[in-house]
């Protein structure tokens, strides 16, 4: 690696290591201690230094945003690459999706991060919002269909706060059983 490539990548670099620490504070001690004080400190770096990258907490908790639901996509985009072509597709993959991220603590960590910036960043809810009324859009138009995959998604965020707030002691066999479960109800639409 050149030392122009090492330069270049350095920013990256602290972004990261940035957006890392504002994701360990938001999910271990909550939105309050995500100061740019605490990000500075906890990374090892000035408040100006911070601020060259993000200028606001606003602006880390938005890049934190960006991050996590690129990371959502990024799952949801290789279920739905492993989906049949037929009905019930984007609800199924979305299903997989929330069943999945529940299966290593890096995920548990990724689903607090993402319901806590949802319940104290209105941007980040009304983005939430607007890629979930898009996704059932591609669930189709007939009302019992759309009706029967909108529970089984809905099935599906229940899990994923479940796993987020660790309310069920579920081994992987009974996990395993529900998402079968629920993705045989999303063949279709029809249970």
């Amino acid at each position: 690696m050149t030392e122009a490539h090492r330069r270049q990548k350095q920013p990256e670099l602290i972004r990261s290591q940035l957006l890392a620490v504002v994701r360990e504070l938001l999910v271990r001690e909550g939105p309050h201690a995500v100061t740019l004080d605490a990000v500075a400190q906890r990374a090892h770096v000035t408040k100006g230094g911070l601020q060259h990258h993000y200028r606001s907490k606003q602006a880390l908790l938005d890049a934190l945003s960006d991050q996590l639901f690129e990371e959502f996509e990024q799952c949801f985009a290789k279920a739905l690459a492993q989906e049949e072509d037929t009905p019930g597709r984007h609800a199924r993959a979305y299903i997989r999706t929330c069943f999945d991220s529940g299966s290593d603590s890096r995920q548990v960590e990724t689903q607090r991060a993402i319901g806590l910036l949802a319940l104290t960043s209105a941007p980040c809810r009304q983005r939430w919002h607007a890629a979930m009324a898009a996704a059932l859009k591609a669930d189709g138009d007939d009302p019992h269909t759309a009706n029967v995959l909108l529970a089984c998604r809905l099935a599906g965020d229940g899990f994923w706060f479940a796993q987020m707030l660790d309310v069920y002691a579920l081994d992987q066999p009974r996990k395993a059983a529900i998402l079968d479960i629920l993705l045989s109800l999303c063949q279709g639409g029809r249970p």
